[in-house]
């Protein structure tokens, strides 16, 4: 268990609240699938707060989704690496209903993110049974990851499952404002398949699938994409049903004062003579892989007096990306970075791009136990090759014509991707 806990695993604390409402959304898509086999009028409903009580943090999850009896704590719930979305039973009850569904929670280990932040977790849980059948209601209590379940009967009426976590007296969400706390909520899920309910003292929001057209595209402390001369920048969706892509993106290129684009731009030279010695002063752009990078020569006076050219790089308009599978977000780079060391599934571009992308469950993408990096594997690199094609059709039908012909060139000379080029020059 200690080898599956905590940050030796998932890395930030504040993810418990990420594996709980994966379940929840689970457990909701589950019951709409069966509701739609029972004819029965189903409206799917999750709610996040954050309560104090006694000088004591709580934060409480609640769904009306399908819930759990004592069949399936015994066999997946208090079982580590056992999840019932990926057993028998599962698919065997899928298999009659005709709408089915990709299950988020897959591993079986989300209950143990929930001890990186309290020692004391409650459930209040009932299981749909039938069409207008439950089970008896049931309540779970654990004082910690090693000790026992405690399990009683419960006192919920409508089914589905209410999680509580006791927090400790230092947590993620400690001294956040209200405002805060909802954009702690949306960040992680950036599109959530229905409403989702945040409640945090006396506000009350409300993260929607609509939510997710009013995010930006402006990572925090990510100055690089500031206004630019000679630096054109053109935006376009990445919506393709077939595909199961659903955001937005926006591409930087290199342009001349008459708004042509170009390879490089030697922006200014000048010669400058200081004591009778001559200096180049320059400042230039040019494209590097996923950024543009801007150099310029200054000068520079030591402690002597005497003086020296100094040559300095700077990154403009470095890629960046926010990226989520089926809604929930995963908390890495799409681009090599510190955020995803060692990982192998990452884009490269010959030009600066920064995206907002949601993969549905046409392209379902193979991550790590924690969700926290992508598995590099031919799903990933099928993804890759029908990305690059979205976002290079995309940028055609943005541009004039001339400026996709002089983008074909410049882009396809700038890069050693085969699989870009070939792309590239098919379109």
């Amino acid at each position: 268990v200690d080898l599956l806990m905590g940050t030796k695993l998932y890395g930030k604390p504040e993810v418990a609240l990420r594996e709980l409402l994966q379940n929840s959304i689970d457990a909701c898509q589950l019951r709409s699938s069966l509701s739609e086999v029972w004819k029965d009028n189903y409206i799917p409903r999750i709610c996040v707060s954050l309560e104090t009580v006694d000088n004591t943090d709580y934060l409480v999850v609640d769904d009306n989704g399908i819930g759990m009896n004592q069949h399936i704590i015994d066999s997946y719930y208090t079982n580590i690496g056992q999840s019932y979305y990926t057993s028998t039973e599962f698919h065997d009850l899928m298999s009659e209903a005709p709408k089915t569904f990709k299950p988020i929670s897959r591993f079986g280990i989300g209950i143990l993110a929930c001890f990186m932040v309290c020692d004391n977790l409650e459930v209040e849980t009932k299981k749909v049974l039938g069409p207008y059948q439950t089970d008896e209601a049931i309540k779970i209590s654990i004082e910690g990851y090693d000790s026992l379940f405690v399990i009683t009967t419960g006192s919920r009426r409508e089914p589905g499952t209410r999680t509580v976590l006791k927090l400790r007296e230092v947590h993620p969400w400690l001294r956040m404002t209200k405002s805060q706390f909802v954009t702690c909520v949306k960040k992680l899920v950036p599109l959530p398949p229905f409403d989702i309910e945040i409640h945090y003292s006396d506000i009350q929001e409300v993260c929607s699938p609509n939510s997710f057209e009013e995010l930006d595209l402006t990572l925090e402390n990510n100055y690089s994409w500031d206004k630019e001369e000679n630096i054109k920048i053109v935006q376009f969706d990445l919506n393709d049903e077939k595909r199961g892509f659903r955001g937005k993106a926006e591409i930087a290129y290199i342009v001349n004062h008459r708004g042509q684009i170009l390879k490089s731009l030697d922006i200014c030279q000048k010669d400058v003579v200081v004591d009778g010695e001559t200096f180049t002063l320059s400042s230039s752009i040019s494209y590097a892989t996923n950024c543009i990078h801007k150099s310029t020569t200054s000068l520079e006076v030591d402690e002597e007096g005497g003086i020296d050219s100094h040559e300095s790089f700077r990154k403009v308009c470095e890629s960046s990306s926010y990226f989520s599978v089926h809604g929930i977000d995963v908390p890495c780079s799409l681009f090599s970075n510190y955020t995803n060391y060692g990982q192998k599934a990452v884009l490269e571009f010959p030009f600066p791009i920064r995206f907002r992308l949601d993969v549905g469950s046409i392209n379902d993408l193979n991550l790590n136990s924690a969700r926290t990096q992508i598995i590099y594997d031919e799903i990933w690199m099928s993804f890759e090759r029908q990305f690059t094609e979205i976002v290079l059709r995309k940028i055609k039908k943005s541009v004039t014509p001339s400026t996709w012909s002089n983008m074909k060139i410049i882009f396809s000379s700038n890069t050693k991707n085969k699989a870009f080029i070939e792309i590239i020059n098919n379109l």
